[in-house]
């Protein structure tokens, strides 16, 4: 008998999973948190990997326990998000059809990253001072009243650095507030409120994990280097997969492993962000779900495994995965991951890309860059880069060489040709 397994939301990285479950025997389920598939994912959903397909004619909760009814029937094995639009649902339809996830008691813990920075300080480790506004009265008391610039304003429940700003006045928090207030954000949800925090300092790591019964295992650590842009917080500069081990591994392992418990997530992919500042880890905040626009392939070059491969295996083999809890993994080989921004608007005439970066030495490959007619638009945050680059290499100095040249290359304006 074919087992089921339910996707909500299998949009991005969330897409590969199909493909891995129906090649071990699964039938997959897609499920839609939203009668419309949010803009900035339509183009990553592979329709034709699913056996079913189901959609809510609406957002309400008695839409979804018909849904859920629906489900009962076909006894699926578990119900899991595929990307972070997917993940309060997922939760409540799992609790709703009794199967194995995460508790929809604790799902804002997961979602609302005011809920989120409460739950950890409520738990007594580091944590952002922070304030959830509904007014832009109450947001510039605040700001004034913390007398530390730059201030972090932000939606609280949306992904990939959307409207995030850092502000150094009381003018600047207001026309952010103002940005952000009522406007539906990247996950086609409205800020009801808006969440200022402190600014931290500090390097910026990537730690990736799944879950299993309320056991973790780290998958990779990353240092995250960021790029300030005028007018809006940070993007995304380069990540550079790290060792297990080392000094500043084992403070980020037990900090997120501690983290992962309080915030409830016991089983499934989770991706956070951290800072190390000086009095350790703090998380900026998780998301219960694989990494968004990551090649996986390339991360299996580099471990034998990547965040996709090691989160179908938790489902589909799950004693082949407990047999991974406790070990740590070596790298085979150095890989970093590029992110391209651009300083420029307007419509691509020519890429590039192909033609410069593909005679690099530790070229691996790309993904998301645009094709002639397509816009291009200045970079403030994950969902306006032009692209992003893997370099693989046994040399970490070759990968180094390759990424300077690729900065050259963008600055020089040769990757774009613009109309």
């Amino acid at each position: 008998m074919k087992k089921f397994i339910c996707i909500v939301d299998a949009y991005s990285t969330g897409a590969e999973l199909a493909p891995i479950f129906k090649k071990n025997g699964w039938s997959c389920i897609h499920i839609q948190s939203s009668s419309e598939i949010p803009q900035e994912y339509q183009s990553t959903f592979k329709h034709e990997t699913f056996d079913f397909l189901i959609s809510p004619k609406n957002e309400s909760k008695d839409e979804f326990l018909k849904i859920a009814e629906e489900l009962k029937a076909l006894f699926p094995e578990y119900i899991i998000p595929g990307t972070e639009t997917g993940i309060y649902v997922a939760d409540l339809l799992s609790s709703l059809v009794g199967t194995t996830g995460n508790s929809i008691n604790t799902s804002a813990l997961r979602r609302n990253k005011y809920s989120m920075q409460e739950a950890l300080k409520k738990a007594g480790i580091n944590s952002i001072p922070q304030f959830l506004a509904e007014s832009v009265e109450q947001a510039k008391k605040w700001a004034s009243e913390l007398g530390k610039w730059p201030v972090v304003v932000k939606p609280v429940d949306s992904a990939g650095a959307d409207s995030v700003r850092f502000c150094n006045t009381i003018d600047e928090v207001e026309d952010a507030f103002n940005k952000i207030y009522g406007k539906k954000n990247k996950l086609g949800l409205t800020n009801k409120n808006v969440l200022l925090q402190e600014r931290l300092n500090g390097q910026q790591y990537i730690v990736n994990a799944v879950s299993i019964n309320g056991q973790h295992l780290i998958t990779e650590i990353w240092s995250d280097d960021k790029k300030e842009v005028e007018n809006a917080s940070l993007i995304c500069e380069r990540e550079i997969l790290l060792p297990y081990l080392g000094d500043v591994q084992d403070q980020l392992v037990e900090y997120m492993e501690k983290s992962l418990t309080i915030l409830g997530i016991e089983n499934g992919p989770s991706h956070s962000e951290l800072m190390m500042t000086d009095s350790g880890p703090v998380l900026i905040e998780t998301a219960a779900r694989m990494q968004g626009t990551i090649m996986h392939h390339a991360v299996v070059s580099a471990l034998g495994y990547s965040h996709v491969t090691l989160t179908a295996e938790r489902y589909t083999k799950p004693e082949q995965f407990v047999s991974r809890l406790g070990k740590k993994y070596m790298l085979k080989t150095q890989l970093q991951c590029i992110t391209l921004a651009s300083e420029f608007e307007g419509v691509v005439k020519v890429n590039n890309c192909d033609e410069l970066l593909k005679s690099l030495p530790s070229y691996f490959g790309m993904m998301h860059t645009p094709k002639a007619g397509d816009n291009i638009y200045r970079t403030t945050d994950l969902f306006t880069n032009p692209g992003i680059i893997y370099l693989c290499h046994q040399d970490q100095k070759q990968i180094d060489v390759d990424h300077t040249t690729i900065r050259r290359y963008e600055k020089q304006g040769k990757l774009f040709e613009l109309a």
